[in-house]
């Protein structure tokens, strides 16, 4: 599994932090599944290692995130870091969506509106970047 490093501006860092502990969640709730399936004898133990291994990025990631006030470089397996800011342009795409919705009534001014469509295109460029990376 191929490693690669993104550089995530400061304006990011937040969203990407909040994916990052979205899917640490849902990986911790994936491998308490696969241990009870395991313990029933009815998984691989495979599956529980994967997602150990994992978590254990993911907490790297959150960690690096917690601690830096500015941009931040991120290393990690390209799968992973992939599905970090894949969940992150999702969340910001109905972000704005919402905000737009909200915008058209004259409840949101339009600098909002166009902060969060800032963000979208922020996050799907460095995720274009990522993929243009592959291997």
């Amino acid at each position: 599994m191929s490693r690669v490093s993104v550089e995530v501006p400061q304006g990011l860092v937040e969203p990407v932090r909040e994916t990052v502990l979205l899917l640490y969640q849902a990986t911790a709730e994936s491998l308490h599944q696969a241990l009870r399936a395991r313990a029933e004898g009815e998984a691989d133990p495979g599956e529980a290692h994967s997602h150990r291994a994992r978590i254990d990025e993911l907490d790297e990631l959150a960690r690096v995130l917690a601690v830096t006030r500015g941009p931040v470089e991120l290393s990690a397996p390209r799968d992973l870091l992939h599905d970090v800011l894949y969940g992150a342009l999702i969340d910001a795409g109905e972000r704005l969506a919402a905000l737009s919705g909200r915008g058209w009534r004259g409840d949101v001014p339009a600098e909002r509106i166009q902060e969060a469509a800032g963000e979208v295109l922020s996050l799907h460029a460095l995720l274009g970047g990522l993929e243009s990376d592959s291997p």
